[in-house]
């Protein structure tokens, strides 16, 4: 009875999938609903599971996003979008959570998959019971023996079912792949890449034949809006295509420039003196000043040459791949027991391997499956390259020209300037109030107290002996104030003594097991080693203090003109780079230096955070490696 309810649950799968997949798209009340809604079932599974089947099953979700909070000027922020109400932030913030969240991926692939394997599993010991008892009428020992066999069965395909759904629908394990499997799964990835490439060539070229149809029809009012649309498609490319192959291709675009102060009578006047053309309301100048940013800026049409261009360049890169991938999977998944079965039932005996032996009769004596195993791993053997050579096509076309990495250096040279000015003052209002509300104060006591203690000297020695030790004490105290404010400007060890030493103790003092490796043949600028030397400070504090991590890996190297510096903890993760939050500060220092903070923690841990700056190097010395409780060597 169990496996019978087993079996009508997995039949719910593909109904609710249905559901969740209409509704998400729909987007009232939300994506976000419709996916929790649909997250009930797999629930259930993992439930059933652990009580009928015996196997522990723990939900593999990452936690739910905090509700948003209002900032002290009273508006809610998502990212670098400011809004009123806590509406669109929340909802925003629970799309990406579901959006992001791999179980969701896994859950999904439980509904369409469980039908054919956990539904099998579980429906045939009620089907060996319920055959078994309908042929009872008229053959007793064969029904008998098929109702018995379903019946000892049952707690066999319970725990049977129990692991399949553990497979979907558990928490993926920590432990890294073997390095056969790595290689397998990176091929069949790219495999799918490349056939996924196909299909995108297309959608290009729909793109481009919208944007050509405006150009003739009505240049000014639509083709500045399929251009934006295109625009984000190409961004999307970019980004997948660095994601796929690690071809990193940059955002080309001009910045769009403002309008104009409207003239006293409210018109808009663009272009120089008389010549300028004046256009009398708001909308008919944005289009105006759109229309002429795009058509100035060249890549708005290297974007539509690449868009023309990726049929022709897909069919020369990707047809051989994606021609052997798809035909090989089709004949690898026509087995002879299906090939009978239609026979069977149809009286059609054809299968695609007749098709194969008649276009290449020396392969005749092949097995279909075989040969479409065959073509299908040389299909993803050659997808990579294959992608390879997209990627560095494309980045000929969709990179920066010479005038979008002027504009885009001269924006970012501006806002480091901005933020380093702002640091820079905030320190300095830091330092003064450590001063005067520490050290000064310290000071100004000590002054008054020997200025007390010289009134009293002649008429009580013993009191003006003690106001004197306790003046000394205050200078000790206000000694150690200074240091400390020192330390926190420029630690005497960094200047002292260099980056690596300065990284090790901090290590040494930090409350968790903390181990170094530096690989560094030189110096760096005072500058990098400071910020640095902070940065690395915060993210041991944090590692300590919010990801209750007990052991901790600092990495520091030097390679082709970069700094890299990993913190990698044990931690439980989930951290965020959120605006505000102590890693929001350190990629702010880094912008002073062009450099990248790139972050990976997921909920569970590890948390490793990468910092790259770009430098050089001087002063060579001998790397070492170190750790707490381990000899320097």
């Amino acid at each position: 009875m169990r496996c019978l309810a087993l079996a009508g649950l997995a039949l719910l799968g593909p109904p609710l999938l249905v559901v969740t997949f209409v509704g998400a798209h729909a987007g009232l009340p939300s994506p976000a609903f419709f996916v929790e809604q649909g997250r009930r079932l797999p629930a259930l599974a993992r439930r059933l599971a652990a009580r009928w089947g015996g196997v522990e099953i723990a939900a593999p979700y990452r936690p739910a996003p905090p509700p948003p909070v209002r900032d002290a000027d009273g508006w809610y922020r998502d990212g670098d979008t400011l809004f009123r109400s806590a509406f669109v932030p929340a909802y925003l913030a629970r799309l990406r959570w579901v959006a992001r969240d791999p179980a969701t991926a896994r859950d999904l692939a439980w509904m369409a998959l469980n039908p054919l394997v956990g539904g099998v599993l579980a429906g045939l010991a009620p089907a060996l019971a319920g055959g078994g008892l309908a042929a009872l009428w008229c053959h007793r020992p064969a029904g008998a023996a098929a109702v018995l066999l379903g019946v000892a069965l049952g707690p066999w395909l319970l725990r049977l079912h129990a692991r399949w759904t553990r497979v979907l629908l558990a928490p993926p394990p920590h432990q890294a792949p073997g390095r056969v499997a790595r290689a397998v799964g990176a091929r069949a990835a790219a495999g799918a890449r490349v056939c996924a490439s196909v299909v995108l060539a297309m959608v290009a070229t729909v793109f481009a034949v919208a944007q050509t149809v405006t150009i003739g029809l009505m240049p000014v009012r639509l083709w500045p809006e399929t251009v934006l649309g295109s625009r984000r498609f190409v961004s999307w490319r970019r980004a997948r295509i660095g994601e796929w192959t690690g071809v990193r291709i940059a955002e080309p675009y001009l910045p769009e420039p403002p309008l104009p102060d409207p003239d006293p009578d409210g018109s808009y006047r663009l272009g120089w003196g008389p010549v300028g053309t004046v256009y009398r309301t708001r909308g008919a100048a944005v289009r105006a000043r759109r229309f002429g940013w795009m058509i100035r800026d060249q890549a708005s049409w290297r974007d539509l040459a690449w868009l023309f261009l990726e049929v022709p360049v897909a069919a020369v890169l990707f047809a051989v791949p994606a021609a052997l991938i798809v035909g090989g999977l089709g004949w690898l998944c026509w087995l002879w027991v299906w090939t009978s079965a239609l026979g069977l039932l149809t009286g059609v005996t054809w299968s695609p391997g007749d098709v194969l032996h008649a276009a290449v009769p020396a392969l005749s004596g092949v097995p279909a499956p075989v040969a479409g195993l065959a073509a299908a791993a040389l299909g993803m053997a050659l997808a990579p390259a294959a992608l390879r050579r997209h990627a560095l096509l494309s980045r000929s076309l969709l990179g920066p020209g010479r005038a979008a990495l002027l504009a885009s250096r001269v924006d970012t040279l501006t806002s480091s300037r901005a933020q380093i000015r702002d640091a820079q003052a905030a320190e300095l209002r830091r330092i003064e109030r450590d001063l005067h509300d520490g050290a000064q104060a310290r000071w100004v006591a000590v002054g008054m107290t020997l200025g007390a203690a010289e009134g009293l000297i002649d008429q009580d020695p013993e009191a003006a002996k003690a106001m004197i030790a306790g003046a000394k004490d205050m200078s000790v105290a206000a000694l150690g104030e200074l240091r400390e404010l020192v330390r926190g400007i420029h630690p005497p060890v960094l200047a002292d003594r260099g980056l690596a030493d300065a990284v090790r103790t901090l290590a040494m003092d930090a409350p968790l097991e903390a181990e170094v490796r530096v690989r560094l043949p030189g110096r760096v600028a005072a500058p990098i080693e400071a910020a640095v030397y902070f940065a690395v400070s915060e993210l041991l504090t944090n590692a300590a203090k919010h990801a209750a991590a007990s052991r901790v890996l600092v990495e520091l190297r030097h390679a082709d003109g970069l700094l890299t510096v990993t913190v990698a903890d044990d931690g439980r993760g989930g951290a965020a780079a959120g605006h505000g939050g102590g890693l929001h500060g350190i990629r702010r220092r880094l912008d002073g230096f062009d450099g990248v903070l790139t972050l990976s923690s997921p909920p569970g841990g590890p948390t490793v955070v990468t910092l790259e700056i770009p430098c050089a190097l001087s002063s060579p010395r001998t790397s070492t490696s170190s750790g707490k409780d381990s000899p320097t060597s």
